[in-house]
């Protein structure tokens, strides 16, 4: 009986959280469409400085994507709006949460914004922010913007990858970490163009309903690599032209003479991150098929492996033109952030 009664009591420990309001329960799952945020203020604020702000924030267009400078772009998040009446049981698990409060109380005489862990769900991104005006909250938001997209962002990439990681084809993970020495997420459904040490292509189709038809949807990804030779191979030019000079030998498209190419009239976005302990070079852009009609976004991580003194290129693509690509490069951002060297 006593080690039912531990057993008991342990697992609740487990199992149950400190919920904000202090008193100790079980946190549902999140909910909610894949890259939609909630905002909680009232109607005054939602039209006025403070909405403005979100807006500005959370809604420029997602980069890189072909219809990013165009009327109909992919905003970064999809924002909806609800007074604090309107947030009830049903919203309050929502995966990213802002509650916006204006009043003139003690604990809003200085301004605040301030990222919490899940109040009301697992995983939850829950944002406060309190000041006497909108126009000081408003600076407040706006001086933090980039951290407040960033930080929803990579949850929205982090979500994905715990979806894919639910279930994974571990044939093919065993064989990629035996051919490159990389470990990486591979989601079930995906194919095995070629495993190889000098180059891997992962190929994943998929079937997806829009009107009353079906399309498909191709998501791929590409691991290479290269001696390491010195600093100037890290610069943007040099990995556009490696990945170009990589596809167009390994790469071919549908139709005879075509081939994968970077698409050089919308320039890629690229960053140097810190990744896994080390230094990468993040890359988003477009590619297309030359002497062919087929092209979408990609997103590339070029890390530099000091034990075996190379430059290591995992990367993923997306194919599909009949939906918007946003989420779908959320999913390979987030498998291929699930990417190590591991020997």
């Amino acid at each position: 009986m006593t080690i039912r009664l531990v057993a008991v009591i342990s697992l609740v420990l487990l199992t149950g959280c400190w919920s904000q309001e202090g008193a100790r329960s079980p946190l549902p799952g999140t909910v909610g469409p894949r890259g939609e945020v909630l905002i909680v203020c009232s109607d005054e604020v939602w039209d006025g400085e403070v909405g403005d702000t979100l807006r500005s924030a959370l809604q420029r267009p997602y980069p890189v994507l072909p219809q990013m400078y165009m009327e109909n772009y992919e905003p970064m998040f999809d924002l909806v709006h609800k007074t604090i009446e309107e947030f009830n049981k049903f919203w309050k698990p929502h995966r990213n949460v802002i509650i916006i409060d204006i009043a003139d109380r003690k604990d809003t005489q200085t301004e605040s914004f301030k990222f919490f862990k899940g109040k009301y769900a697992m995983g939850q991104t829950y944002i406060e922010g309190k000041a006497t005006n909108q126009h000081d909250l408003a600076k407040a938001i706006s001086d933090r913007a980039a951290e407040l997209e960033s930080h929803i962002h990579a949850k929205e990439v982090g979500r994905a990858t715990s979806i894919s990681r639910l279930s994974t084809d571990e044939a093919i993970e065993r064989d990629v970490l035996e051919k490159t020495g990389v470990s990486i997420v591979v989601p079930l459904g995906s194919y095995a163009v070629v495993i190889d040490s000098a180059f891997t292509w992962l190929d994943r189709q998929q079937t997806r309903l829009k009107g009353s038809n079906n399309h498909d949807v191709q998501q791929g990804i590409f691991i290479h690599s290269e001696p390491y030779l010195g600093p100037e191979q890290f610069s943007l030019a040099e990995i556009l032209d490696r990945r170009d000079e990589v596809c167009r030998e390994r790469v071919s498209g549908p139709t005879e003479g075509s081939y994968m190419s970077v698409e050089r009239r919308m320039l890629p976005t690229y960053e140097e991150i810190s990744y896994n302990g080390t230094i990468a070079a993040e890359i988003k852009g477009l590619w297309r098929m030359e002497n062919d009609f087929m092209g979408g976004p990609f997103y590339s991580l070029t890390m530099y492996d000091e034990k075996n003194s190379s430059l290591v290129t995992v990367e993923g693509y997306t194919y599909a033109p009949y939906f918007d690509k946003r989420e779908y490069m959320r999913e390979i951002e987030g498998l291929v952030k699930s990417s190590n060297i591991l020997k």
